[in-house]
């Protein structure tokens, strides 16, 4: 499972911030006044946020499972 526990981590990661960033661009275009390129920066830094909060999540169950 220490093996394979980064390799599933960095495919959550990838998933996660393919799926989110349409959302989060969207979702911030409609709560907060941003546009153009600081409405793209912002939603790079949530949807890289998003994925790393998973990821994390991914391999501290990975831990807690191994008994680590």
């Amino acid at each position: 499972m220490n093996k394979i526990s980064p390799v599933v981590a960095f495919l959550v990661f990838m998933g996660v911030f393919v799926l989110a960033r349409t959302a989060t661009r969207d979702f911030l275009a409609s709560w907060v006044a941003l546009e153009g390129v600081v409405l793209g920066l912002a939603s790079l830094v949530a949807s890289v946020l998003l994925a790393a909060l998973a990821a994390g999540a991914v391999l501290h169950v990975s831990r807690l499972i191994s008994g680590e």
